[in-house]
């Protein structure tokens, strides 16, 4: 259960898929190459509770970590798929310690959190008693707020200061939109590289988890360089779109 954190430890930046796709056939392959993580995403992938139950299970198969995005504000989901298994849910919209406070209250266990008792099937996810996933789970799993609003920026050593939260995830299409109130995302473009890096000095002042989403290989390996821990790399479509690109480009029928 605690691989991810146990990557996270190494000092190596750990990379994560981003799936909206719920097929548990296909989370499967995605989790069978080189991710540490793959994220299921509730807010504005297609997974409902049941989609995310049997996705969790897929990723967790393949001996990678299940993490789940929640729609925005739904803390009771927050909670409901904590039951499920997973070892880290990203929050969107984070804006204040208030939120950051009210998340962390849903995901974790007394006395840091307020999460409500039902383990047993994410007890069964990783073969593990109740007991022991019930005094394990808080350390082994991360609860990642996500920083992508001008509000959020500004809040944002107040958001990392707050107990039991363990990192942010920076969302940086939603950032660029808001910092230049332009609806088109030029996610790290000039005007939000600034506020990019204070949010990565931020968590890191405060020792927490850095995160952030790469639509892009070159945008990857940028964060890499800036120090980010956990990197998504692409999403379902470029996943989709590269490997069908790449084959129809080695076709020659004449």
């Amino acid at each position: 259960m605690k691989r991810l954190i146990n990557r996270l430890n190494t000092g190596h930046p750990v990379p994560f898929a981003w799936c909206g796709i719920s097929d548990p056939r296909y989370l499967e392959m995605v989790a069978g190459y080189g991710f540490e993580a793959v994220l299921l995403d509730m807010q504005h992938g297609f997974f409902d509770e049941t989609g995310v139950l049997n996705g969790i299970a897929a990723v967790a198969a393949r001996g990678k970590a299940p993490l789940v995005r929640i729609p925005v504000g739904r803390w009771d989901t927050a909670s409901r798929v904590m039951d499920f298994g997973p070892l880290g849910v990203v929050a969107p919209m984070v804006n204040s310690a208030v939120d950051a406070e009210a998340f962390v209250a849903a995901v974790k266990y007394i006395p840091t959190g307020e999460r409500s008792y039902g383990p047993r099937q994410a007890a069964m996810v990783y073969g593990m008693s109740v007991p022991d996933y019930m005094d394990g789970i808080d350390a082994a799993s991360l609860a990642l707020a996500m920083i992508e609003t001008r509000q959020a920026v500004a809040a944002v050593d107040e958001i990392v200061a707050v107990a039991g939260l363990d990192g942010v995830l920076i969302g940086p299409g939603d950032l660029s939109i808001s910092i230049r109130q332009n609806r088109q995302p030029d996610a790290y473009g000039p005007d939000s590289l600034d506020a990019v890096n204070a949010v990565i000095s931020a968590a890191k002042a405060a020792e927490k988890v850095t995160a952030a989403f790469a639509q892009t290989p070159e945008h990857a390996n940028m964060l890499a360089a800036l120090g980010v821990d956990m990197i998504s790399i692409g999403e379902d479509g470029s996943y989709l779109d590269r490997g069908l690109a790449a084959h129809l480009s080695e076709i020659d029928f004449g």
